[in-house]
């Protein structure tokens, strides 16, 4: 149940005065009179900064700073605007975390009380389950003091900003798209179920920088994974060689490379040979091929990454990548309730398998609108929608599933899963006749905007 935003405005009012503020935290004044704030649960660059001045718990036109956060989530404000609560907004496919490579693929808004400078997961739970800092920390058993500082930056001298951390980066994916959206209740339910794991790594000794803790919104626990700290952990890591999938209908095939130290030591492409050096900036790896190649990576979990290979700038191809041991391996386990009732991106080439390597992709985004157990609508992103029966089948004696839609005038859709993780699903359509082409579909429709606009 959604508490009353009202309510805890209300409550937490109160609570600001009988010591509720936290103002033995650093008010980050500069020398110019102007104030520096932080946007953190890793360091959130690219974040838009509200100053809440009418204190309603939106960001209203003309409340957002004209400067975004920067590499380490800092933005100054007016000493002025300082005495107003703050509202941050991630923006999904636009702002950047420093926990992980690429960008932020969730919408959501932190909030920190008039007076505190730094704005994370802590200052906006604490508030909206009108608590000061000190007691949301104590509730957590964690150094209040850590809480209204840089954890990040404390790592290296204070073995528990690493706890810090771990909990932050893992609450940010509780967080509601804006403030009104967080539902406190659930988020309770699953702070405490993350309390009870972290307290389990720690009597385990797990080295807490070293582990992502993924949350399961529909039983509320977590699941740990590697964490994966840049591009060139996830391409040189479980033995270095990734398997490449191509959404662009001219390539039917897989291919695999090996990375290792700076150096190619395995290739099926013809023009990647064995021995080419390799460079990893950012997001971007860069291969002295001849012609010289280039992928540009959107998307990177631990299991698997979305990314374009290109030569050519005018001419992306868009590959999904995974282990060796996934490939081979891999299977899914969806159920029918993963549709219905849901809304899916479906992101293919619409050049068809006729379409030879030079000729550019026809990118294709459709959103698929589950409405029962049988009907879906069909909306291509601007066209008209259309409306077709679908059926989901499942053979536990097969690696894949299949997912059918069944259009008016006959014409079917056949898809067989490939692989399903981190909120992605590869699938194959069975083209009759002819090879199967590689499809994208996922929920996250900010993460298929993107790349079906990067595609173009």
């Amino acid at each position: 149940m959604r508490k009353s935003l009202l309510s805890v405005v209300v409550a937490a009012t109160i609570l600001s005065g009988c010591g509720g503020s936290d103002s033995d935290n650093d008010d980050g004044k500069n020398l110019d009179g102007k104030v520096t704030v932080q946007v953190i649960d890793g360091y959130l660059s690219n974040a838009e900064v509200c100053v809440d001045k009418n204190s309603n718990f939106v960001c209203d036109t003309g409340e957002a700073l004209s400067d975004r956060t920067n590499d380490t989530g800092k933005v100054t404000l007016s000493a002025s605007d300082s005495q107003y609560p703050l509202i941050a907004r991630i923006i999904a496919g636009e702002t950047s975390d420093t926990d992980h490579p690429g960008f932020v693929w969730q919408d959501a808004e932190l909030y920190a009380p008039a007076g505190q400078t730094i704005l994370t997961p802590f200052s906006t739970l604490a508030y909206l389950n009108a608590q000061s800092l000190a007691d949301y920390a104590a509730s957590l058993n964690l150094d209040a003091s850590l809480l209204s500082q840089d954890y990040v930056a404390l790592k290296s001298s204070n073995p528990d900003a690493k706890k810090v951390h771990l909990y932050a980066r893992t609450m940010h994916a509780m967080l509601g798209e804006t403030l009104s959206d967080n539902n406190l209740e659930e988020q309770k339910i699953w702070i405490q179920n993350l309390k009870n794991k972290i307290q389990e790594l720690d009597n385990n000794q797990v080295d807490f920088d070293a582990v992502t803790l993924s949350l399961n919104k529909d039983n509320g626990q977590f699941t740990q994974s590697d964490r994966v700290k840049g591009i060139q952990p996830f391409l040189e890591g479980n033995g270095g060689m990734k398997f490449l999938e191509w959404l662009n209908a001219s390539i039917d095939i897989p291919h695999n490379l090996t990375f290792t130290d700076g150096k190619i030591t395995d290739s099926s492409i013809g023009y990647i040979q064995v021995g080419t050096d390799y460079q990893v900036s950012g997001t971007s790896v860069t291969l002295a091929s001849q012609p010289e190649t280039k992928i540009d990576f959107v998307y990177v979990s631990p299991d698997i990454a979305l990314g374009y290979v290109y030569s050519d700038p005018s001419k992306k191809f868009l590959t999904f990548w995974q282990s060796k041991d996934d490939y081979l391996n891999g299977r899914t386990d969806l159920v029918q309730e993963d549709f219905t009732g849901q809304i899916w991106y479906l992101l293919r080439d619409a050049a068809g398998p006729e379409a030879k390597e030079e000729e550019p992709p026809v990118p294709e985004l459709n959103e698929l609108v589950f409405l029962s157990d049988t009907h879906v609508s069909i909306n291509p992103m601007g066209s008209d929608a259309d409306e077709a029966e679908w059926s989901f089948t499942s053979d536990p004696n097969e690696t894949f599933q299949t997912l059918t839609i069944q259009f008016s005038n006959n014409n079917s859709m056949i898809l067989d899963t490939d692989v399903s993780k981190a909120g992605v699903t590869l699938l194959k359509q069975q083209i009759v006749d002819d090879n199967p082409q590689n499809i994208l579909m996922t929920q996250n429709k900010a993460l298929a905007k993107a790349l079906h606009k990067h595609w173009q």
